[in-house]
């Protein structure tokens, strides 16, 4: 039940990342921080993806989380965060 309450929640932050970005900052042409923004000002510069550049550099932390947290960890860290984001933002 515990797993199941966080995914949703989890999902949802999710859900409301996404469309923030898809929604506000593409559109007037602003940049977050961290890897979504990175993500956005390769999209300004070359057109490619945000899900897809995200998704790319979230693979090294993929690998550490991995190495360090074990393969639980990394399993629900990538279904439940960095995929979801990646995928409604293709939408």
């Amino acid at each position: 039940m515990k797993f199941l309450k966080e995914t949703l929640i989890t999902i949802t932050g999710c859900i409301f990342m996404a469309l923030g970005i898809v929604l506000f900052l593409l559109p007037n042409q602003l940049s977050s921080g961290g890897f979504s923004g990175i993500a956005t000002l390769l999209y300004y510069l070359f057109g490619f993806k945000v899900g897809t550049i995200t998704l790319l550099m979230n693979i090294p932390l993929f690998i550490i989380a991995y190495i360090k947290l074990g393969k639980k960890f990394l399993i629900r860290a990538i279904i439940r965060n960095s995929s979801i984001i990646s995928i409604i933002r293709y939408i």
